[in-house]
């Protein structure tokens, strides 16, 4: 796992997120943030999200990336798009 890497999928989901709901007070969604829970993506947007994330790190998504585990804060759906890119090196 890259901590760079982590932190520029972080970034990229919070400006993601940022985009898709310009209301949003800025600092209201953080790494900590469930993406279940909030407010800050409907179902719709946490599919474009994850495809957006899929394309712009070149990683393969498959159904496995909507287990709710991956969704339970910013940094979990981070740490997996993370471990599917240090599969890609990898493999």
């Amino acid at each position: 796992m890259s901590v760079e890497t982590q932190s520029a999928v972080r970034e990229a989901i919070l400006a993601f997120i940022a985009a898709r709901n310009p209301g949003l007070p800025p600092g209201s969604v953080t790494a900590g943030t469930s993406l279940v829970t909030s407010d800050a993506l409907d179902s719709i947007g946490v599919l474009d999200l994850v495809l957006d994330l899929g394309e712009r790190f070149g990683v393969e998504v498959g159904e496995d990336a909507f287990a709710l585990e991956n969704f339970e804060s910013v940094d979990a759906l981070a740490a997996f798009i993370d471990g599917k890119i240090d599969g890609n090196r990898a493999g």
